[in-house]
């Protein structure tokens, strides 16, 4: 017997049903939420959905509040990490400009003719 939901997945239990657009979206979201994702505490790939908008890790246990189909970062996570991010750029931005400016200065006492007495 051949595969009867080799288009729609998981969503093949709705048969020939609502039509096959749907079928695929359900598939996609079921694809996502029943899947495991990676935990913002521990960074494990551990973090599975116990009920709707609520999500498990189970490598740490810690347990958040979050979107119904994919976890997103709370909010102190994300702000927390826009400041990490912000201080490894400027960090990186003051190394590259302390490498620009001090070639340029040597470069520029080198160039500098000695002025000529009026003698």
């Amino acid at each position: 017997m051949s595969k009867r939901t080799k288009k729609v997945g998981s969503s093949g239990r709705f048969g020939a049903r609502y039509g096959v657009r749907i079928r695929k979206r359900i598939a996609e979201i079921e694809l996502q939420s029943k899947g495991r994702h990676e935990c913002p505490k521990c960074k494990a790939v551990a973090l599975a959905r116990q009920a709707s908008g609520i999500w498990y890790c189970r490598h740490c246990g810690a347990k958040m509040a979050s979107s119904s189909y994919m976890p997103t970062p709370p909010a102190a996570v994300r702000r927390e990490l826009a400041e990490v991010l912000a201080k490894a750029k400027a960090k990186e931005a003051g190394v590259v400009e302390e490498m620009l400016e001090e070639p340029v200065e040597e470069d520029e006492k080198a160039d500098k003719p000695k002025k000529a007495s009026k003698e």
